[in-house]
């Protein structure tokens, strides 16, 4: 018969959030980058530097990508459809209003600047959520998150060569 010392429970891997609260995470992290895909997509509508739009495209496809893996992540129940968790978080929609409003043509630079930070701290975003991304049922979320961070790195380091068209 084991001791009550021997007894006791060792946790190796600590548990991740509930179902739920892992799935609304990852929903949000799905809006903002739905939503982030959405602003390029207006803002290539006036860009007229060709070098930035090449750049924009290609940040708007990667965001696209990342939107779907997200996507991807969702837990699949009947009681809660996937579409409901995509939504913005409380700050959401408002991390966006400044984005929104530079689809002036010759808005460039302030572009590059606005998105420059929006990529910073999505960016911080997700490396705070991987300290949270934890357990077995977190593996694949955990995956995506680096794959994630990954991506919106590069994405802002290819604005940091940009220079306005002369």
């Amino acid at each position: 018969m084991p001791d009550a010392a021997s007894a006791e429970v060792v946790v190796v891997v600590p548990a991740g959030p509930s179902i739920i609260d892992a799935a609304d995470w990852v929903g949000h992290a799905c809006w903002a980058e739905l939503r982030l895909h959405q602003v390029l997509t207006d803002w290539l509508g006036s860009e007229t530097d060709p070098k930035l739009s090449a750049s924009l495209w290609r940040i708007r496809s990667n965001r696209a990508a990342v939107a779907a893996a997200w996507h991807r992540r969702l837990p699949e129940l009947h009681e809660l459809p996937r579409a409901g968790f995509v939504e913005p978080s409380a700050s959401g929609e408002e991390a966006f209003a400044a984005l929104d409003a530079l689809t002036a043509s010759g808005a460039s630079d302030d572009r590059v600047t606005a998105l420059r930070t929006g990529l910073a701290k999505l960016g911080a975003r997700y490396e705070q959520h991987v300290a949270v991304a934890v357990g077995p049922a977190d593996g694949p979320t955990a995956a995506t998150l680096a794959d994630a961070i990954r991506t919106t790195a590069a994405d802002g380091a290819s604005l940091a060569a940009w220079t306005p068209q002369r």
